[in-house]
Parts: C-alpha cells; structure tokens; sequence
C-alpha cells in the first residue's frame, strides 16, 4: 500500500510540476523595453572611455616589442568586453542590438590578434 502510495506521489509530481511550469511560462506579461538601471549613462562612458584609451595605447606602442603589445592588447580585450557586458544591461532595442554585434565583432577580431601573435 505505502508502495503504491509512493508511486501515485511521484507521478502527480511528476505531471503536476511541470505543467505547472508550463502554465506559468505562457500566463507570464511579454516583455516590455527594459528599462536603464540607474547610473548607466556614466557606466557607458566611463567603458566607452577606457575601450579609447587601451585602443589609442595599442595604436602608439612600437610593434618590435612583442611582449608590451600582448600586453596591452589582452588589455585592450578586457576593456572591450567589459564595455560589452554594459551595453548588454544599459541598452535596449535595435540600438543594443547593433552595438552588441559591433562589441562582439571587435571581441572575436581582438582574440584572434591575441591567438596569432601572442601564443
């Protein structure tokens, strides 16, 4: 008795859960624009700023000195995904969309420079 008892439990949880999960998903308010968190005007800035400043570093440094270049570009890759991540949580619409796809094409660029000089 307490066999078949366990059984019927398992198989209502079984059906029950999910469906529930289900019925939330499809119940649950379609997404709206997403709204800005506060301080992202200056978060975009401050990421936009520091991306220029790594990218004018590369453009000056002498190409002879391999191991300040890789350097400096793997630096220049942190700055650029950390202004990715921003432009993920700061923007919305078709204009994130578009810098995102900017922000991972430089990223993909940026790691295959990495890969062929500095290995």
């Amino acid at each position: 008795m307490l066999r078949r008892f366990a059984l019927a439990s398992l198989a209502f949880v079984g059906i029950i859960v999910p469906g529930t999960f289900a019925f939330a998903v499809l119940a649950a308010p379609p997404a709206g624009p997403a709204t800005p968190l506060p301080g992202c005007d200056r978060s975009l800035a401050s990421a936009s700023a520091s991306v220029a400043v790594m990218q004018s570093r590369l453009k000056t440094l002498n190409a002879a000195d391999k191991a300040e270049v890789c350097t400096a570009t793997r630096l220049y890759f942190l700055e650029v995904v950390k202004a990715r991540a921003v432009t993920a949580v700061c923007k919305s619409g078709i204009e994130r969309d578009r810098d995102l796809g900017r922000l991972d094409a430089d990223v993909e660029h940026i790691n295959e420079a990495i890969a062929a000089r500095c290995a």
